[in-house]
């Protein structure tokens, strides 16, 4: 696809009932965590029926971007302290952003009367919702969307719009059978087949909760920005995606030179300054210097 997308899909915007129920059950039962921000009132409205985004959404078209190369597979499975894939090159969010911004910009000039808005993990929408919704894949047992052909290790954009677009209706469908790698593999024990608990999870624990001493007696297996274990173990990554061998078509989604800098990995703490110039650019900015360090340690 134009634009580097591996694939498209169409779906009403309106999040499932039962999806709905999913997401406040998740919530009553605290699996959430300390992300606050996800049970505002506000941003509840806005997952559940979205509400005040400036028009009515009446279709949700949901994009996916590999970010599998061959270059993380080899990189992650020498690291002694691992980074997820997605983290390992440029931030997502921003690279996506540019792309869909082309994407509006056309669709702007063909239908100038109607709203687009695009999401990269910025609006609280349920993306892997629509995208199970609009075919794009299936949710598979470690909570992840999962495609036949090319694994789960792509990235979900949605743009939200007010104009109609008309799309067959899906059958959804489940592949992942009896298998459960993916909640055996875990070794927080975080999953449960098709739920996650955020509390348990090394990648919240690495990311999400910035507590200083969240980390103290508890063993990262080696994961210091996220966790892949769910991912890796997976049928349709560790055979089917290496055996189609799907690759990334954007170089930024690359993993940077310093992962392999014997300088780099010689450091036990960053100052802010080192934090900066290794990371500007980079999904992993946004846990700051200091929850670094502490993952690092």
């Amino acid at each position: 696809m134009e634009y580097g997308f591996s694939l498209v899909g169409f779906t009403e915007a309106k999040l499932p009932e039962i999806d709905q129920n999913n997401i406040l059950t998740w919530i009553s039962e605290g699996r959430h965590g300390s992300m606050d921000w996800f049970a505002k009132e506000t941003a509840s409205e806005i997952r559940s029926s979205f509400q005040h985004l400036g028009f009515v959404p009446k279709t949700a078209i949901t994009l996916a971007f590999v970010y599998r190369s061959e270059a993380s597979e080899k990189l992650v499975t020498e690291m002694q302290k691992k980074v997820s894939r997605y983290a390992l090159g440029d931030d997502y969010h921003d690279v996506l952003r540019k792309k869909g911004k082309q994407i509006i910009q056309k669709l702007k000039q063909k239908y100038p009367s109607y709203a687009f808005r695009q999401s990269v993990d910025s609006l609280p929408i349920a993306e892997k919702v629509l995208a199970v919704e609009s075919g794009i894949g299936w949710r598979g047992k470690n909570t992840n969307t999962i495609n036949r052909d090319l694994g789960s290790y792509f990235f979900i954009s949605v743009i939200l719009t007010d104009l109609e677009f008309s799309f067959p209706k899906l059958t959804k469908t489940d592949h992942c059978g009896t298998c459960r790698l993916c909640i055996d593999s875990c070794p927080t024990g975080a999953l449960e087949p098709y739920k996650i608990d955020a509390r348990k999870c090394i990648s919240y624990q690495t990311i999400e909760d910035r507590q200083p001493n969240v980390l103290e007696n508890k063993d990262k297996h080696n994961w210091v920005y996220g966790c892949d274990i769910c991912q890796e173990v997976c049928p349709w990554n560790e055979k089917v995606a290496k055996r189609n061998q799907v690759e990334t078509p954007e170089p930024r989604f690359f993993p940077k030179d310093f992962w392999t800098d014997p300088d780099f990995l010689s450091h036990s703490t960053l100052s802010a300054q080192e934090f900066d110039s290794y990371f500007k650019g980079s999904a992993i900015e946004r846990i700051g210097v200091g929850v670094w360090n502490r993952n690092w340690g």
